[in-house]
């Protein structure tokens, strides 16, 4: 089997149990648009939160990390609701952000 660039970018985040940055990503994968992996991961039903953090610099990046969805994204996502299920995941994503 292929290895591709999304298959790489979950089993990262799958087996490594954290976040990676979008600079981490891009050397990591050798990809231009993580956004676009993590796009793909959500269609495929992968629950991969975005988070804004604060890196060793002082800069805000994004961060990626695969949670566990929620009721509601499930219930969407069961009714094939997709915008309204990948709402739910922006929301949580920015809920779990201002949180920690």
């Amino acid at each position: 089997m292929k290895t591709t660039a999304l298959n790489s970018f979950l089993n990262f985040l799958v087996n490594e149990g954290s976040e990676v940055t979008t600079r981490q990503a891009r050397t990591l994968f050798k990809v231009k648009n993580i956004a676009d992996l993590a796009y793909r991961a959500r269609n495929a039903g992968v629950t991969v939160y975005t988070n804004r953090v604060t890196n060793s610099r002082g800069r805000k990046v994004f961060a990626y990390r695969i949670g566990s969805a929620n009721k509601a994204f499930n219930t969407y996502r069961s009714n094939r609701q997709v915008a309204r299920s990948r709402k739910t995941l922006y929301r949580d994503a920015i809920n779990v952000t201002i949180a920690a």
